[in-house]
C-alpha cells in the first residue's frame, strides 16, 4: 500500500530526527575520550569518508528513487540493474580513495592521516548498497518501511562504533559505518524482494546514469561546501585543536540538514511522479507550493532557535572545554539552514528532471565560499571560517529559490513568511532573559516551540489544511 507523501514525509523527518540524536551520542562520546585534537582529526577523515559515500549515498540510489516512481511495474528489474551499476561504482571509488590519500594529507599538511583516508576506502564501499534499497522504498512509497531502514542503519551503526571504539579508538568508530551498512542492506534486500512489477525492463543507461551523475555530483558538492571551511581551516591554521573546536560547531550546525533530508527523499520522487507527461500541472504545482511552506515554518523557527543558544548547546553536547566554538556555531547555524533549503529545493528541481541548474549554482557556491575563505579565515580565523559557508550559501539559496519560483509559477508566500518571522521572533525573545542551563535547554526548547505554533494559530497561518492533515496523520495505518 502506498502511502502519503506528507504523512511519509513525517515519517522520514521523525527518522530523521532519531538518526541525528543517534549521530549526536557517539559524536560528543568520541570528542570527550579522545581530546580536541583527536575529535578534529576524526572529523576530518569523516568528512573525507562523507564527500566520497555520498556517490554512493545519492547517485544511482536517487536515479533509482525516480526511475521507479515513473514506472513501478518495472521496480524489480530497474532494482537488480541499479544493484550492479552500484558495486561497480563502489569498487571504482574505494580504489580512488586510496589513491588520494596521499595527496589530500599532503594538501592538509598532515601525511599521519593517510592511513585513515585508506581504512575508510573499504568503510565506503560496505556502506553503498543499502542506500539502494532506501530510495527504492521511496520510489514505491513505501515510506515507512524506508523510514525503519534508515533507522536500522543508524542503530547498526552507533552498535557497531560503540562496541569498537573502545578496542580499536578511532578506527573502531569508523568502523561502525560499516556495520550498519551490512546490516542493513541486508534487511533491505529481504523487504524488497517481493515489492513492485517485475516485468523485464532494459534501462536507458545514459539517462538512468546522467540523472544519477549530475544529482550525485550536486550533492558531492554540497558536501564539499559543508567540509570546505574545516579543511581550511587546518590547512591554514594548522592546528589540531582549533580544528577540533570548528568540527564541532560543524556537527552541531547540521542538526537542520539532517533533519530535513526525510523531507528530501519524498520531494524528489514525488516531484518526478507529479511532473510525468500527462500529469496535472496544478497539482504538481499545489504540492511544491505547500512542501515549500511548510519548509519556511520549519526551517527558519529551528535555526534562529539553535542560533540564539549556541553556547548552551555546545556545553551539552560537548562539555565546557568546546565553548569556544558558540560564536561559530550561530553563524553557521543560520549558514547550514540556508544550505537545508538549498538541498530541498534542488531535489524539487531534480524531480522535474532540471537538475543541472542546480549543479552550475553548486559549482559557484564551492568556488564562492573557497574565495571568500582564502581572505577570511587568515584575518578572522574560525568565524571567518563559518562566514565563507554561510554567506555563499545564503547567495546560492536566493538564486535557486528565484528560478524555482519562477520556473514553476508559484506565488511567492509573502503572508506566511511574515507570520513566520513573526513568530519566530516572539518565541526567540524569552532566551535573551531566560538563561537555560544545559540541562534544561530541552525544556526551554519544548515550551518555546509552543509559542511559536500558538503564535501562527493566532495569526491565522494554521489554516484548516493544516488540521485536516494532523487528523489524517493521528488516523493513518500503514
Amino acid at each position: 500500500m502506498k502511502q502519503s507523501k506528507f504523512t511519509g514525509a513525517i515519517a522520514l523527518t521523525f527518522t530523521q530526527a532519531l538518526v541525528l540524536f543517534l549521530g549526536f551520542i557517539i559524536h560528543p562520546l568520541i570528542g570527550r575520550l579522545l581530546g580536541v585534537g583527536e575529535y578534529g582529526i576524526f572529523g576530518l577523515v569523516l568528512s573525507f569518508q562523507t564527500i566520497f559515500g555520498i556517490i554512493l549515498t545519492f547517485g544511482v540510489p536517487s536515479a533509482v528513487s525516480k526511475f521507479v516512481a515513473q514506472s513501478n511495474e518495472h521496480a524489480q528489474s530497474i532494482l537488480r540493474q541499479a544493484l550492479k551499476i552500484q558495486i561497480s561504482i563502489g569498487l571504482c571509488i574505494a580504489l580512488l580513495v586510496v589513491a588520494l590519500s596521499p595527496i589530500f594529507s599532503t594538501i592538509l599538511n598532515d601525511r599521519s592521516l593517510t592511513k585513515y583516508f585508506i581504512f575508510i576506502a573499504g568503510v565506503i564501499f560496505l556502506q553503498g548498497l543499502y542506500p539502494v534499497f532506501v530510495q527504492f522504498l521511496s520510489g514505491m512509497h513505501q515510506f515507512n518501511k524506508q523510514a525503519v531502514l534508515t533507522c536500522t542503519y543508524a542503530i547498526a551503526k552507533l552498535l557497531g562504533a560503540i562496541s569498537l571504539i573502545f578496542i580499536f579508538g578511532l578506527y573502531g568508530a569508523l568502523a561502525g559505518f560499516a556495520v550498519g551498512g551490512i546490516v542493513a542492506a541486508i534487511l533491505g534486500w529481504y523487504w524488497t524482494r517481493n515489492i513492485g512489477g517485475n516485468i523485464a525492463y532494459k534501462m536507458q543507461l545514459k539517462s538512468f546514469l546522467s540523472f544519477a551523475g549530475t544529482y550525485a555530483v550536486i550533492l558531492v558538492g554540497l558536501q564539499i561546501l559543508m567540509s570546505q571551511d574545516l579543511f581550511m581551516v587546518k590547512s591554514i591554521l594548522k592546528d589540531d585543536t582549533l580544528a577540533g573546536y570548528y568540527n564541532s560547531a560543524v556537527n552541531l550546525s547540521r542538526i537542520s540538514y539532517i533533519l530535513l533530508q526525510g523531507l528530501a527523499f519524498i520531494l524528489l520522487p514525488s516531484v518526478a511522479a507529479l511532473t510525468r507527461p500527462g500529469q496535472s500541472h496544478d497539482e504538481a504545482v499545489a504540492f511544491i507550493r505547500t512542501a515549500l511552506r511548510y519548509l519556511i515554518a520549519l526551517i527558519v523557527p529551528s535555526v534562529v532557535l539553535a542560533a540564539s543558544t549556541s553556547k548552551e548547546l555546545i556545553i551539552l553536547f560537548y562539555g565546557l572545554k568546546y565553548q569556544q566554538a558558540a560564536p561559530v556555531l550561530t553563524i553557521l547555524m543560520v549558514g547550514l539552514g540556508a544550505l537545508s533549503f538549498y538541498l530541498l529545493l534542488t531535489n524539487i528541481v531534480a524531480g522535474a528532471g532540471k537538475p543541472k541548474v542546480a549543479l552550475y549554482i553548486t559549482g559557484l557556491m564551492i568556488s564562492m565560499s573557497a574565495t571568500l575563505g582564502y581572505f577570511l579565515i587568515p584575518r578572522f580565523g574560525l568565524q571567518g571560517a563559518a562566514w565563507q559557508t554561510t554567506i555563499a550559501a545564503l547567495i546560492g539559496l536566493a538564486a535557486l529559490a528565484i528560478y524555482t519560483f519562477r520556473t514553476f509559477q508559484i506565488p511567492y508566500p509573502i503572508k506566511s513568511i511574515i507570520h513566520i518571522l513573526i513568530a519566530t521572533s516572539i518565541m526567540v525573545l524569552p532566551t535573551y532573559y531566560w538563561k537555560a542551563s544545559s540541562l534544561m535547554l530541552p525544556v526551554q526548547y519544548v515550551l518555546l516551540v509552543g509559542i511559536y505554533i500558538a503564535v501562527l494559530w493566532m495569526l491565522g497561518e494554521v489554516q484548516e489544511k493544516d488540521k485536516a492533515l494532523l487528523y489524517t496523520l493521528k488516523k493513518f495505518r500503514t
